[in-house]
């Protein structure tokens, strides 16, 4: 079968962040070596002054040490063998143990707990609001000066030179503010039906004004458009496309609310705007995004507000509908599924793009033990290398973020080019205003919200969560919401 990538724009990107060192556990050696750390353990140079001298890849002793490791990928048991070969040669070349942790719960709740009780992991993945939060709470090491030297495993430049100048903006919460290193990124994009694109005589579409025109000639012809999951907040489509729809056309909002001036809206400064009225969600601006969300709707399925993400990729894989929205880790059982059965491409939303960093990042506790905190920055570094990259775009379609790495083929559909995400309006503030603005949602959709309806209850549902995070993390107008603080 012949497959014609062709990107307009990424919806959403998700870049593993490497974070670590728990502050009450995980400093005892391994049972079977008998060995202990702190001075009897062989401490290099870039031990003992906390990781500011590099050396060679593999010429770390860690024998001794034990850090937990956590990523959300523990419903991906190919992404978790994977992780789990990678950490053990990791573990083989330092003399090291990991405690691979896999959450099959909620993830983001496990970690906020495990911190909360200061027994956070060593070293963990997350998104870029998350890590920013979390290092705004204190928990996380600062990976700036570590930016302006060569990592062991890509040397040749400082590395924050193996980064792409967008995702690079990104990771300077200030100047001097560097929470963790983002590695591969899973892509989300608009997996079409050339097939039946062709045989509605319609071409990729390059603004929003264009894919609604697709739509309809698709749906003329007889064919459903789209697979639209929004069964509840974990399907994400509803989130990505309101974010990415009400960014294009709110973008002057960032300039108004970038208090820090670093290009992205923080958590802080979004409920500062709120507070002051800047940010509105009964705006006229952000009203029309629903507007065009609700217009969009008549070419899903009829069932979308009962129809979960796996079903939606089952659906475009049968060819029962002309698009779908998907990740880059889907690739490989969309392919493989439809086989010859019809040709395929991809895109994103159309002019009208959403992305959410995974990075690594390495926790503050692991300061109190030198040797710790060498071999978190060691595994971090290990992890993120371009050949770990390659192995995880190889092995499960995660697009590498190092310019140093290579992208196979099959993915070049998936290559990053577009402006990131510098307002996260649904994404990026936490799990309960996801679920507030899924449910509600579900309701403007099938009609018991008009357009003016829902976005009182928008706004009445983002001030409920804002007042709740304003009160833990006592921010006000007082202190400024902790912005002078940064």
């Amino acid at each position: 079968m012949k497959k014609r990538w062709k990107a307009i724009a990424a919806i959403a990107i998700s870049v593993t962040l490497l974070a670590g060192c728990g502050s009450s556990r995980n400093t005892e050696a391994p049972a079977e070596t008998g060995a202990g750390t702190g001075g009897e353990t062989p401490v290099s140079a870039a031990a003992e002054t906390g990781g500011e001298e590099t050396t060679a890849a593999g010429d770390m002793d860690f024998s001794g040490v034990t850090l937990v490791f956590a990523q959300d990928l523990s419903t991906d048991e190919t992404a978790n063998t994977l992780s789990e070969e990678i950490i053990k040669e990791w573990e083989t070349k330092t003399g090291a143990a990991v405690k691979f942790e896999k959450q099959p719960t909620d993830y983001r709740v496990w970690l906020t707990t495990q911190f909360t009780a200061n027994q956070g992991p060593d070293v963990y993945t997350g998104i870029i609001y998350d890590i920013t939060a979390d290092y705004e709470a204190g928990y996380l090491y600062n990976f700036k000066d570590l930016y302006e030297k060569e990592s062991p495993y890509d040397t040749g430049k400082p590395w924050k030179e193996t980064l792409p100048d967008s995702i690079l903006e990104r990771m300077y919460l200030t100047d001097n503010d560097v929470p963790g290193y983002p590695s591969s990124t899973s892509v989300v994009r608009i997996f079409y039906n050339k097939s039946l694109f062709d045989a509605a005589g319609v071409q990729v579409p390059e603004t929003w004004a264009e894919f609604m025109d697709v739509c309809g000639k698709l749906k003329s012809a007889g064919t459903t458009p789209f697979a639209f999951p929004n069964a509840s907040k974990d399907d994400l489509s509803w989130l990505w496309f309101n974010n990415s729809v009400c960014s294009q056309l709110n973008n002057d909002l960032v300039a108004e609310t970038d208090i820090s001036g670093n290009g992205f809206i923080e958590l802080n400064e979004m409920v500062k705007a709120f507070d002051e009225g800047t940010l509105d969600f009964t705006s006229d601006s952000i009203k029309d995004s629903f507007d065009l969300m609700k217009d969009f709707s008549q070419y899903w399925t009829s069932d979308y507000n009962g129809l979960d993400q796996k079903t939606a990729i089952d659906m475009f894989i049968r060819g029962e509908v002309a698009m779908v929205q998907a990740m880059s880790t889907n690739l490989t059982a969309i392919s493989a599924n439809v086989g010859d059965s019809f040709e395929y491409g991809v895109m994103a939303i159309p002019v009208i793009t959403t992305q959410t960093n995974i990075i690594f990042a390495v926790n503050k506790a692991c300061e109190s033990d030198p040797v710790k905190l060498a071999a978190a920055i060691d595994f971090a570094q290990f992890m993120s290398s371009p050949d770990v990259q390659r192995r995880f775009a190889e092995g499960i379609n995660r697009i590498p973020l190092s310019t140093s790495t290579e992208l196979p083929d099959r993915l070049s559909g998936f290559i990053i080019t577009e402006e990131p995400l510098r307002f996260a309006y649904y994404t990026g503030v936490n799990s309960e205003l996801r679920d507030f603005f899924c449910r509600g949602g579900q309701m403007y959709l099938e009609g018991t919200y008009d357009t003016d309806a829902f976005a009182q209850y928008v706004q009445d549902s983002f001030r409920t969560v804002f007042e709740t995070i304003k009160a833990e993390k006592e921010w006000s107008a007082d202190n400024n919401y902790g912005l002078d603080a940064q």
